[in-house]
């Protein structure tokens, strides 16, 4: 993949505690990652709308049912570790 490299702006405390924790050479590598989640994230919610607006809402007694096995997934998860 092709870098590039630009000029940003970010929160000074931030930065500092970024760069305790991966290092001044793993900053970048941090940063770009992070920025892949939010696109990602970005992609899902606008997928996610355009769903709703072609199919409607999920209808409340599937979320409920989606919900309660969910939790249940998680709990045998937590159990297992």
């Amino acid at each position: 993949m092709a870098m590039k490299k630009v000029s940003v702006t970010l929160d000074e405390q931030l930065v500092a505690e970024i760069k305790t924790d991966v290092g001044e050479g793993g900053f970048s590598a941090y940063l770009n990652d992070s920025l892949v989640r939010r696109r990602q994230y970005e992609r899902l919610r606008r997928y996610l709308r355009e769903l709703d607006e072609e199919f409607g809402p999920v209808p409340d007694d599937v979320r409920q049912q989606v919900e309660k096995e969910w939790d249940e997934f998680k709990r045998q998860a937590a159990e297992a570790d």
